[in-house]
């Protein structure tokens, strides 16, 4: 009996340890379950993406709690707020959008993995995208300390380039042709953080000449965030964004147009 009241006690005492929150444990496993039925995608979040390989870059998963008892009762919760910013941004894409991903009924789609941070050479990231899965969902990884809106189009536009180039591999072989004569990517990751700065009319920001990759998808994300005035005074952009709609129009229908 003495024992029986020690163990009830000790649970007692580690309730009473766990951090004070206003939201049940369950909300997070509920809203992903109805962002995977409304989008027709895919999400893993912290220890379930642990079996996906994440190439050069390291992932950060820190459960919340210092005990398993704690990180079996909060679960994911932490990823709540960072759920409802990817429902906010996922809602600004066009209707069965992200059935496009799909290359058959059952084959295809969209992996989100949601984590705590992303790091490559010590420098955080808010996301990346690294190919697809067993069964051909192309995953995306997100940081849900760092990312924001811009930095999912960004990896919805990384994804997009994949699927366009899976169906048509020489999509984008004019693409050089657009950049400035003798301009070459730098082809360096090191040190380059997000390169926020905005160069001149060919590149979106510094970011932009690493390489054509990722000379297109952060195209892509000017497309989800800047304004029509922004477009109207680059005209050597137009025309790479052009080029990146009419290869994926095939893909994913109409998408936002530069004016």
């Amino acid at each position: 009996m003495k024992k029986l009241l020690t163990t009830i006690l000790a649970v007692l005492m580690l309730c009473l340890a766990l951090p004070a929150s206003t939201e049940p444990a369950e909300d997070a496993e509920t809203l992903r379950s109805a962002l995977q039925e409304k989008y027709g995608i895919s999400i893993r979040m912290g220890d379930e993406c642990r079996e996906d390989p994440s190439g050069s870059f390291q992932t950060v998963i820190t459960p919340e709690g210092d005990t398993a008892f704690q990180q079996m009762v909060y679960g994911n919760r932490r990823f709540l707020d960072f759920l409802r910013l990817l429902d906010d941004t996922l809602s600004a894409y066009p209707p069965d959008f992200f059935s496009c991903f799909r290359l058959t009924r059952n084959y295809g789609g969209l992996k989100f993995l949601l984590v705590d941070d992303i790091l490559r050479d010590g420098v955080s990231l808010g996301g990346f995208q690294s190919g697809a899965d067993p069964d051909g969902k192309i995953r995306i990884w997100l940081s849900r300390t760092n990312a924001k809106e811009r930095a999912i189009h960004h990896e919805i536009g990384h994804a997009m380039d994949y699927r366009i180039r899976w169906k048509y591999p020489d999509a984008f072989d004019d693409w050089y042709r657009l950049n400035p004569e003798d301009f070459l990517y730098t082809g360096d990751f090191s040190g380059t953080g997000e390169g926020n700065e905005e160069p001149d009319d060919w590149f979106v920001r510094e970011y932009s000449k690493i390489d054509e990759y990722e000379d297109r998808a952060t195209i892509f994300e000017a497309l989800m965030t800047k304004d029509d005035a922004w477009w109207e005074t680059r005209p050597y952009l137009r025309r790479k964004a052009e080029l990146f709609l009419e290869k994926a129009r095939p893909v994913f229908g109409d998408l936002p147009t530069p004016k």
